[in-house]
């Protein structure tokens, strides 16, 4: 009799289990949270567009003589896809609003020759810098610094992302076809890779990492370069905005310890961090679920923090100074 109670309760838990699992299994379908939520803003389909305008040289701007115009002023803005402004139209992202912003607020023509490229690092740019940055004829060198500067072939954040890669091409399972153990899979998977994200981006500063000393010297070199014509070297270095970014922000030793390097070199910092700190990161990007580049808001306020920066490190001529005596006493600004 005992031997039947026991089992009878056994069926009984087992059966309660199932009927569990299954209506958590339908409350996951209904809810849809097995599935992964947009966040950021509608994506720009600049794809669509071939991320135009492109000019001769294959950057994604306005077509720039090297002689630099008569009356012009000049920025020569070095980044990757940050300053390239991925997923988002090329009006919006920071260079550009640069050139709209310092031609108004000094009264006088601006031209941001943008540079940049997705995928290049510190290195890389050091090397565009030499070759072909200063034969614009700037008045100042911007830097858009993205922790993943530093990466090289050896770096931990780097075997981290092809091993993200070879798991989203893997064929799903059986077991993926439930939307309750995708949910629990991907939140333990999310929890464990954010880890090892952390982990390896961190280890890309160690001071004796390759990419890191590779691009410490980068920017020595690059800061060198600007004083020998006495031009400012500014370098603005973004978080990553796939991370809360208040004060649980993992990375905030990694952008002093490239604040401490690019003030070595010489370069007026500007640590976009503070700026950005308490706003909420999934509004900042394109769409946290595919791709965590600095939407059209983010680019904007880089851009506010950069113009603030270049007013202390570019003399103001006359025109200048009347232009923001202006801004000033214009009620509508």
């Amino acid at each position: 009799m005992a031997v039947r109670t026991r089992r009878a309760e056994l069926l009984l838990l087992a059966g309660s289990v199932l009927v569990f699992l299954l209506v958590a299994e339908a409350a996951v379908r209904l809810l849809g949270a097995g599935r992964p939520q947009p966040t950021g803003y509608a994506p720009v389909n600049t794809n669509r567009r071939a991320m135009r305008p492109q000019n001769a040289h294959g950057y994604r701007d306005r077509e720039r003589a090297t002689a630099k115009p008569e009356g012009v002023h000049r920025v020569v803005s070095l980044g990757d896809s940050f300053a390239w402004g991925a997923s988002i139209e090329f009006e919006d992202a920071y260079p550009q609003r640069l050139e709209r912003g310092l031609t108004r607020r000094r009264g006088e023509p601006w031209e941001v020759v943008s540079l940049a490229l997705p995928g290049m690092n510190t290195v890389d740019q050091a090397a565009q810098l030499a070759d072909e940055g200063l034969a614009y004829g700037p008045d100042v060198v911007v830097l858009g610094f993205v922790l993943n500067d530093s990466e090289d072939t050896q770096a931990a954040e780097t075997r981290r992302a092809e091993d993200w890669l070879r798991a989203r091409e893997a064929r799903p399972g059986l077991l993926d076809r439930s939307a309750l153990l995708r949910l629990v899979a991907g939140r333990v998977r999310a929890t464990m890779e954010n880890r090892r994200r952390i982990s390896g981006y961190r280890s890309m500063y160690a001071a004796d990492a390759p990419g890191w000393v590779g691009s410490r010297d980068a920017l020595a070199r690059m800061g060198a370069l600007c004083r020998e014509r006495g031009v400012p070297f500014v370098v603005a270095i973004f978080p990553l905005f796939g991370n809360p970014l208040d004060e649980s922000y993992p990375f905030a030793d990694v952008h002093r310890t490239i604040a401490q390097a690019a003030a070595a070199a010489g370069a007026r910092v500007v640590d976009l961090l503070p700026v950005y700190r308490g706003l909420r990161w999934d509004l900042l990007v394109v769409d946290g679920v595919d791709d965590e580049h600095p939407n059209e808001i983010a680019h904007r306020i880089a851009a506010q923090a950069l113009l603030k920066a270049l007013d202390d490190v570019i003399p103001s001529t006359a025109a200048a100074r009347a232009a923001a005596e202006h801004d000033q006493e214009s009620p509508t600004r």
